[in-house]
């Protein structure tokens, strides 16, 4: 039986031998001895099963794949993230420079670890599905009747995944490394160039597509017709970029087959959850594509996570520090917010109330809220606090209630910058490690000059100037955590009701400490719409009307009672509203690179290193192969590295 490890190195990287799920030692760079093996004739479902928990999992040191490197930083969504999000303007992180060196400013070098952190996982992910669809075609698992049909439905999925792979793979890179499963063991892998890749990865995800003959029937957390016609979607909207010729109308061509089987049902009958809140709450699995539990399918491709309370017992089944735990714990932080000291009553009247009935305000305009205590002496504690905070001038903040979330009252210390909670998010975990530039902000629609208050329901749980933040990027560093940009939060650890509004009963019974359990939305029908509607603009097919109406689909949902259709839409109103929509989901690198963007034509805070933003050279368009795998393989280097 052939090693995983041989596979790894015609991929230029030497590896470990790996077996089932353990994955230690993926790409340890020490010499190996590839006469070792792993038997895996009896594991089809086993092996297999480790392709998509590669996708999902692996998290802090010592829990990785990738040797003397940060389990965390290596998994999927947070590897693509560190990519695709930090050096543009949506995102950056504030500490770790030995690790990020100078990705916030557009730049990178070949010896950094988050290079090579992303550059792993997609040569580990790629390698995985290539060395499973490899096992199948020779036959080297002892399969049954049902067992050979199972693993033709395995393979086409290991297809899918790795076309995923390939498509960040080419957007990455100018010239990306390249094998499949007819790639001789031991052999290096060949740098076809780009234009190669793109045609090579597209034919083969084409004929994936045709092998279901319209069967869209997908299991929960399985990919299936409706991933591989979205892949294949984003690749063809890159089309110019990956292979020097646009192909807008097979980009509108699948996107369009999405759509008609997807975009029905739900809220607004066009197949979307019934709010954006919903789709990134701990109970999101509700909206995914095979699931069952909604009328509507709008998340195509999940990152599934599995943490809950069950009879008391904390059920952990499938969690990492990358996908919702990542996209919560990095924005999230904590200053100046304490539970405010209640005003007590012993009144039965307010026995059971709770909320916006018990506040009520002072002649001198304080607001308070009650808080009925059936125990004299609780009450009398309670009160002797109450007054103690009130009638001191460094603590009479205590009894202001500024925030009522959950029921719960909160107030902020004046003296603090950034007033926060991660109780306003159902999470505890806090790394405060990143912010929003101010150029990303501006492209939402709010209602004052501060930026504070917006009818875009996209923003709902941001931290703004309303809560002491300042839109204004003056560094990005970590020490600076809540005077350097706002909170961008998107992902929380709420549950929803089948109404897309936070459940707080079945929110109570959700673990509030890391890793938790919401799926990550690797890709939606949102994104669908989207790339759909811009193939239109592009000459691809359909008409500007279905164009228009496929945007105002996503925008009905993002401003609900305050919606206002758009009549008309242009090319930059399109990019904005797709910034809007899919900030943190992994697109925006590649979307400012297609857009000509990237380079010149728009600037942001810090892009190129100045605070006011300047242009980038046109090198770092593609990242660079990370030194570690230079000094293994005889693999060109990208241009300008």
């Amino acid at each position: 039986m052939k090693t995983i490890n041989k596979i790894f190195m015609t991929l230029g990287v030497a590896a470990g031998t790996l077996g089932l799920s353990s994955c230690v030692n993926d790409l340890d760079l020490s010499p190996v001895d590839p006469s070792v093996t792993t038997d895996v004739s009896k594991n089809m479902d086993q092996v297999f099963a480790d392709i998509y928990l590669n996708f999902a999992t692996f998290g802090a040191n010592g829990d990785s794949p990738v040797k003397d490197f940060d389990g965390g930083m290596a998994a999927f969504q947070r590897a693509i993230f560190t990519a695709e999000e930090m050096p543009t303007d949506e995102a950056c992180w504030l500490w770790d420079p030995e690790k990020f060196g100078q990705i916030n400013y557009g730049f990178v070098t070949p010896d950094m670890p988050c290079v090579f952190g992303f550059y792993s996982r997609l040569i580990i992910n790629i390698t995985l599905c290539n060395d499973f669809i490899q096992s199948v075609n020779d036959g080297k698992f002892d399969l049954d009747e049902a067992g050979q049909k199972r693993a033709q439905e395995y393979v086409r999925q290991a297809r899918i995944l790795r076309g995923a792979c390939y498509f960040y793979m080419l957007s990455f890179y100018e010239n990306p490394p390249y094998a499949d499963e007819t790639t001789p063991v031991g052999a290096q892998p060949s740098q076809p160039g780009r234009a190669e890749v793109y045609r090579l990865v597209t034919a083969d995800l084409e004929d994936v597509v045709a092998s279901y003959n319209n069967d869209n029937s997908t299991y929960y957390g399985f990919v299936g017709l409706d991933a591989a016609q979205s892949i294949l979607a984003k690749i063809y909207l890159n089309a110019e970029v990956f292979s020097g010729t646009p192909d807008y109308a097979k980009c509108y061509q699948h996107s369009k087959a999405v759509i008609d089987r997807l975009g029905k049902g739900g809220k607004y009958g066009n197949g979307l959850a019934p709010t954006y809140a919903s789709l990134f709450g701990c109970n999101n699995q509700m909206y995914v594509v095979g699931n069952g539990g909604s009328p509507v399918n709008e998340i195509i491709w999940t990152i599934p996570a599995s943490k809950y309370v069950d009879n008391g017992n904390v059920v952990d089944n499938l969690t990492s520090w990358s996908g919702s735990t990542f996209m919560i714990a990095a924005w999230n932080g904590s200053n100046g917010v304490v539970t405010t000291v209640p005003c007590p009553t012993m009144d039965p009247a307010y026995s059971g109330k709770k909320g916006e009935d018990l506040i009520f305000t002072d002649a001198d305009g304080t607001r308070h809220i009650y808080v009925y205590i059936s125990d004299k002496d609780k009450y009398d504690k309670a009160l002797k606090e109450y007054d103690t905070a009130k009638s001191d001038n460094k603590t009479v903040w205590k009894t202001v209630v500024e925030e009522l979330v959950a029921d719960v009252a909160y107030s902020f210390d004046p003296a603090a910058k950034g007033y926060m909670t991660g109780q306003w998010f159902n999470a505890t975990e806090n790394w405060k490690s990143m912010v929003a530039r101010k150029s990303f902000v501006r492209k939402f629609d709010w209602n004052d000059v501060e930026m504070s208050q917006s009818n875009d329901s996209r923003v709902g749980f941001w931290q703004t100037s309303s809560h002491g933040f300042t839109a204004e990027n003056t560094s990005l560093v970590g020490d600076d955590w809540g005077s350097n940009g706002y909170i961008a939060m998107k992902y929380t650890n709420w549950a929803y009701d089948q109404n897309g509004e936070i459940d707080y009963a079945a929110s109570a019974l959700v673990p509030m400490t890391a890793c938790y359990g919401g799926d990550y939305a690797a890709l939606r029908l949102a994104e669908v719409y989207l790339m759909a509607a811009e193939a239109i603009l592009q000459g691809g097919g359909g008409s500007q009307a279905e164009a228009l109406q496929y945007v105002n689909n996503v925008r009905q949902r993002a401003y609900g009672d305050n919606y206002t259709p758009w009549t008309s839409l242009s090319m930059s109103e399109l990019q904005d509203e797709r910034c809007r929509e899919l900030y943190q989901e992994n697109t925006r690198r590649t979307d400012l690179i297609r857009w000509n963007k990237w380079c010149t034509g728009y600037t942001w805070e810090w892009k190129g290193g100045l605070s006011s933003g300047t242009n980038l050279p046109e090198y770092t368009k593609s990242y660079p192969i990370p030194t570690r795998v230079m000094t293994s393989s005889s693999l060109k280097q990208m241009t300008g590295y």
